[in-house]
């Protein structure tokens, strides 16, 4: 008797270790979705609903690679009679030296944003994270349509169109250094901004 439940006990430890290493993996991944959703979600829910729809639509700042509303309260600034809108003040003077240059990125993202939202919540959170083509990689994903997604080694790929998949389902590896590679530079545009 005294076996059965030291095995028992064995067992169901290991089930709760397996259980929490499988959290913390999951808590390093890029699926989890991060705090910065709720603080988006606070300084949108400080602007009015017009400006809303306009912020919702853009996503993303102009002049750096840093979500709207991440860094708390976004800055609204009128372009060519176009409202635009910036992750933080710092971002005016650039966003104002070259308008029609600011404008023409705002409509991109505006694109990109509505080529995301036919992926899932999970699927955009690592397309975003990849955030450029792991083949083309100079193409930001979704200024082609919806990005296509691949698994390569189990893991999932975006691309920024099916000409693609050929390329990288042809030496997986090697895409996959790419992503890894991709991912790494995005999260540290992020975290820094690109602030001039």
């Amino acid at each position: 008797m005294k076996s059965i439940r030291f095995q028992n006990t064995t067992a169901v430890g290991l089930f709760l270790f397996s259980g929490i290493a499988a959290q913390l993996a999951y808590a390093d991944s890029d699926q989890l979705p991060k705090d910065v959703d709720a603080t988006v979600n606070a300084a949108f829910a400080k602007l009015t609903p017009s400006d809303r729809v306009v912020a919702e639509a853009q996503r993303w700042c102009p002049v750096t690679p840093d979500r709207l509303g991440a860094m708390g309260a976004t800055v609204r600034i009128m372009l060519e009679g176009k409202t635009v809108f910036l992750c933080c003040a710092d971002c005016e003077k650039d966003a104002r030296a070259n308008p029609k240059a600011t404008l023409g990125k705002v409509d991109k993202l505006k694109k990109i944003n509505t080529a995301f939202a036919k992926l899932s919540m999970a699927d955009r959170q690592i397309a975003e994270a990849q955030h450029y083509c792991a083949v083309q990689n100079k193409n930001d994903l979704g200024s082609m349509g919806t990005p296509i997604k691949v698994m390569l080694e189990g893991q999932p790929v975006f691309l920024c169109c099916g000409g693609c998949k050929k390329s990288a389902e042809a030496n997986p590896m090697a895409t996959l250094a790419t992503v890894a590679k991709l991912k790494a530079a995005n999260a540290k545009g992020h975290e820094h901004g690109d602030h001039k």
